[in-house]
């Protein structure tokens, strides 16, 4: 009789070892949940992320300490004024300040020009610090407004109040809020500007026009006819307002010939008014 082959028991037990295995393995692949990939982010970006965020903190910093050196300038200025409050007010009638300035009388526009040019030579600057050092030494009895050319491109002009109000404490502050908020943009719209002034103030003795540039068209560099600028603002000026003129920059200065300067010495000298160039 021929014998039976004995079965390799360990071999059966071997395979189902193996099964086991795999069947462990398909069951943790299925059970635990994917991980996204992790992404490595190279040195120099974080470098550069580090960079942005020290720049936005000291941006931060940067605006709350011009917000202070606004609050001590207002302080300044307040106790200044209470000063001059206690002044008796002049009885001619044309007014000598201590700046230097002869204005006709005590109700003052001031003309701003905040055009693009007025970045050059940190002219901008100049004319906030200069229009602040002159409110603050304006007794109460004073009355002023301000108005900026342009108004970015959306208009030729933008008022701060839109009449004419006394050189209170309160308004002083109000003033020098709406001085720190110029930003120079656009052109130098100056004839709207100015013919807005004449015709929509009455009661005005004074326009004080700050300016750096020969006029322009609004939005726009094509220039503006001066000559006709002077005959319009002299037909415009029914009240006899004394248009006095502040040229702004190096070049009002070095040449005395160009088109801006003839501009401003002949707008004042034709209402008899100052001309002095910074």
């Amino acid at each position: 009789m021929r014998k039976r082959r004995q079965i390799e028991l360990f071999s059966i037990s071997f395979l189902d070892l193996l099964s086991g295995a795999l069947g462990a393995v398909i069951i943790l692949y299925v059970a635990i949940p994917k991980t996204k990939p992790v992404e490595i982010v190279p040195r120099d970006a974080l470098a550069q992320e580090k960079l942005q965020n020290d720049l936005t903190e000291a941006k931060k910093e940067i605006q709350d300490l011009q917000r202070k050196l606004i609050d001590v300038e207002t302080k300044v200025a307040v106790q200044i004024s209470s000063v001059s409050a206690k002044k008796t007010p002049p009885t001619s009638k044309s007014v000598d300040l201590d700046v230097g300035f002869k204005f006709k009388g005590q109700n003052i526009v001031f003309l701003i020009d905040t055009s693009l040019s007025m970045l050059e030579e940190d002219r901008m600057g100049q004319v906030k610090a200069g229009i602040k050092m002159l409110l603050t030494s304006l007794p109460p009895h004073f009355k002023i407004e301000i108005v900026q050319f342009p108004f970015r491109q959306r208009q030729p002009f933008k008022s701060m109040w839109g009449n004419v109000r006394e050189t209170t404490a309160f308004n002083k502050m109000d003033a020098f809020q709406f001085i720190y908020s110029l930003v120079p943009n656009g052109g130098t719209p100056t004839r709207e500007a100015l013919l807005f002034v004449l015709k929509n103030y009455e009661g005005v003795s004074d326009i004080v026009l700050l300016t750096d540039g020969a006029p322009t068209f609004h939005n726009s560099n094509k220039k503006d006819d001066i000559y006709d600028i002077l005959r319009v603002a002299r037909e415009s000026n029914t009240h006899d307002v004394q248009i006095n003129c502040i040229g702004v920059g190096s070049d009002f200065i070095n040449d005395k010939s160009s088109e801006r300067y003839q501009f401003l010495s002949l707008l004042a000298e034709q209402t008899g008014g100052f001309f002095v160039g910074f």
